[in-house]
């Protein structure tokens, strides 16, 4: 349990070293307040800052992942300045997904019923994606006169290219999760009657994997992203550093005795 005091989030424990994140405003569809948006930084850190956590979690309470933001709890409050406001939001909003997507820690989303708007900006900076049959995924911003502002219009072409990008966000629509599996932003489909406890075990296979290795990859997948010859240099540099682990040691030795590792991360 969270020794921290949330309101609209609850941060779980699914086990010793599984953390999770329930985005918990059923009534609101879990959209985002900007009470939300700073629990989620706190919760992050909370679960970072514990030694045990390797890996994290986040569902939805209810019918939703989560509808967006919160339009009637000051999201669009323009104020006397709109475009300033506005600019605002739009970089706090990036900068509060961008934090799950900079953890060090594994980060998946499991999406039951509607990620959409802000709530789907949330799930591109997971690292890996599980859905329900009947999810459903969109960015509405534009049936708005808006664009997806914390994060959506730059990052999701990272996931699923230029082009299919453009067609999420221009089109406005709501997209299935097999379709969405089928553009490989999806990894993984669940019935809807097996959705939370195959969800969670797939989190919790993430959270066995080798603590060390798996932060040091997702660090040199992303220097890749932003040039192949710094995540050459991460790589090369990061597989060093593995060969002097116990970890390396235990991999390899429960290889040999065709057992699972057992990895604790040193």
């Amino acid at each position: 349990m969270s020794e921290h005091t949330y309101t609209s989030i609850r941060v779980e424990r699914e086990s010793d070293t599984l953390g999770h994140i329930v985005l918990d405003r059923p009534e609101e569809m879990n959209t985002f307040s900007p009470a939300m948006a700073e629990e989620l930084t706190d919760a992050l850190s909370e679960l970072e800052d514990d030694d045990s956590t390797r890996a994290i979690v986040i569902t939805g309470e209810g019918r939703a992942f989560s509808a967006g933001a919160d339009v009637g709890d000051g999201m669009d409050d323009g104020g006397d300045d709109p475009t300033r406001s506005g600019v605002e939001s739009s970089r706090h909003g990036q900068s509060v997904f961008g934090q799950f997507r900079e953890s060090p820690l594994p980060v998946i989303a499991a999406v039951d019923g509607f990620a959409l708007g802000a709530g789907m900006e949330l799930t591109m900076c997971a690292d890996l994606r599980v859905a329900s049959e009947s999810a459903e995924f969109g960015l509405p911003e534009h049936n708005l006169g808006l664009l997806p502002g914390w994060g959506g219009s730059a990052r999701l072409q990272q996931l699923v290219g230029e082009s299919t990008a453009k067609y999420i966000i221009f089109t406005a629509d709501r997209f299935s999760a097999e379709r969405m599996q089928e553009w490989q932003y999806v990894h993984e489909i669940y019935p809807d009657d097996e959705f939370d406890e195959r969800a969670i075990d797939f989190a919790q296979s993430i959270a066995e994997g080798p603590p060390i290795a798996q932060r040091y990859t997702k660090r040199a997948i992303h220097a890749a992203a932003e040039s192949i010859d710094a995540g050459l240099e991460v790589e090369a540099s990061s597989l060093g550093h593995l060969l002097d682990t116990d970890d390396l040691a235990e991999g390899m030795a429960a290889f040999s005795e065709q057992r699972e590792p057992e990895f604790e991360g040193k």
